[in-house]
């Protein structure tokens, strides 16, 4: 049997493979993104409250450090775009050394980053009306 031949006999396999690896990037990049939103914010913030006791601190370490966070989570995002953009085909090994890349492949990144931003803006507004002390409880 022929090389080809023998590509071709196995070609169907690896198709359902990269169907379930793309469908678990997918959810990845999901996950990913309400990490990036919710999780990497909520955290910080509550991370910073056990460290802290000023309110002075809490804040400054939050201004800081929360967009940090979240520029040094976004490349992981990144390459789970690339990757599954490889593994659905759209991106072909060498394509990516070429020096003008085709400006209109995104993948899902974008889409999953918008309804990420969608659904923190919701729960920011949730917890805002419904959860949150006006004015804030102190304890001393």
């Amino acid at each position: 049997m022929s090389p080809a031949a023998e590509a071709m006999a196995r070609r169907p396999a690896s198709r359902a493979l990269d169907r379930v690896a793309a469908a678990f990037l997918l959810v990845l990049l999901a996950a990913g993104s309400l990490v990036l939103w919710i999780g990497i914010p909520f955290g910080l913030l509550w991370f910073f409250s056990q460290v802290t006791d000023s309110w002075n601190g809490h804040f400054l370490l939050s201004l800081v450090l929360i967009p940090l966070g979240m520029a040094l989570f976004a490349p992981a995002l990144f390459w789970l775009n690339a990757l599954y953009l490889r593994v659905t085909g759209v991106i072909r090994p060498g394509d990516e050394e070429d020096d003008e890349p085709e400006r209109g492949i995104r993948g899902p990144l974008e889409f999953f980053l918008y309804m990420g931003m969608i659904a923190a803006l919701i729960a920011l507004t949730v917890w805002f009306f419904f959860f949150a002390s006006n004015p804030p409880e102190v304890i001393w």
